[in-house]
């Protein structure tokens, strides 16, 4: 490890324990034995979209699955992720959070590299095998979305690899159940890093809205 890089480690760590942990120090003896999230959070492993800084979330509010593009194995195209899917069903089955959020954002790599297509994963065999599930909804987009710049296309993108990703959730029993008796709630948001907007899918206004701090999140 760089010097550079441990110091600054260390510096991190000891501000955790010596101000932050202490400062919650009472969540933390709470939280020792078991935890109780309300959500489910789906999203990017980019390093420039962090939950719990986006949502100010305190430890213990939010269950985190990150991954390249925030993807969800379909299993109607019978695509296999043990490593996602084990997470999901903890969250649901055993955590029994009430809503589920799958959340994109600008600039995504992963939705950029599907949208190339074969340009730049020559030498990244596994990302090229991993994004090989985006590549109808890519090839989909650049048809539909030939008339746009190349950034609004990229918003494009983004903005329906969550729905899909969405999609993807409803077609596991034990999660469609769950929507189906009201026990859970499930949302498609898009985080946008230059503004630090967070816009939702309105199911009614069919298309990404901001979201509001005095409206409510889920809607009838």
């Amino acid at each position: 490890m760089k010097e550079e890089v441990e110091v600054k480690i260390k510096r991190g760590l000891e501000s955790f324990q010596t101000d932050t942990y202490k400062k919650r120090e009472r969540v933390y003896h709470t939280l020792e034995t078991k935890q109780n999230p309300d959500i489910l959070y789906i999203g990017c492993s980019d390093s420039r979209v962090s939950p719990e800084v986006i949502l100010n979330a305190e430890p213990g509010e939010i269950f985190v699955l990150r991954n390249i593009a925030n993807k969800v194995p379909s299993l109607s195209k019978n695509e296999v992720d043990p490593t996602t899917m084990s997470a999901i069903e903890f969250a649901v089955l055993v955590l029994k959070v009430s809503s589920i959020v799958v959340c994109g954002h600008s600039n995504c790599g992963g939705c950029a590299a599907a949208l190339s297509g074969e340009k730049g994963l020559s030498e990244l065999p596994f990302t090229k095998h991993y994004l090989k599930s985006l590549e109808e909804l890519s090839e989909k987009v650049t048809r539909e979305a030939s008339d746009k710049s190349a950034k609004e296309k990229a918003k494009v993108m983004e903005e329906r690899n969550v729905l899909e990703q969405v999609e993807h959730l409803k077609e596991y029993a034990f999660i469609n159940e769950r929507l189906a008796d009201g026990r859970l709630e499930l949302e498609g948001w898009r985080f946008d890093i230059g503004s630090g907007q967070v816009e939702r899918y309105d199911e009614k206004a069919e298309q990404f809205v901001p979201i509001l701090l005095n409206q409510k999140l889920h809607t009838d």
